[in-house]
């Protein structure tokens, strides 16, 4: 797998209003869970015995409902590396939807214990588009 980044998808707001700028992430701890804030988007991962537990965050800042299509990269940036997808249905507007996951498993060996955070897609998908 290479080096995952960082990215945004384009901007899912209705024609005739401005495109929304790329957020720029922000990572910093809390204790031993690493966090990425990358826009309407939290990212918190936690080390655990078995993977990394990764709980997402987002708000909905549109204003109709929207869906998120979520993936996650979570690595230790020598070998160690895991991703999931999330897809959080229906977040009414001005609304945080919440989902979590253990990533990675045992079997990799030690999860890593300053886990390092990327966001491969984060694409909002606006009802009535």
């Amino acid at each position: 797998m290479g080096t995952p980044t960082a990215t945004s998808a384009a901007s899912a707001e209705p024609s005739g209003t401005s495109a929304r700028p790329s957020p720029v992430p922000s990572v910093h701890s809390e204790g031993g869970t690493r966090v990425l804030e990358y826009g309407d988007l939290v990212v918190r991962a936690t080390p655990e015995g078995d993977g990394v537990r990764t709980e997402i965050a987002v708000t909905n800042t549109y204003q109709r409902k929207a869906t998120y299509s979520v993936q996650i990269t979570v690595a230790d940036g020598a070998g160690w590396t895991a991703y999931d997808r999330f897809w959080l249905q229906g977040v009414p507007p001005g609304a945080t939807r919440r989902d979590e996951a253990v990533i990675g498993s045992a079997e990799m060996g030690p999860a890593p214990r300053v886990p390092k955070i990327y966001v491969d897609e984060f694409s909002p998908l606006v009802d009535g588009e």
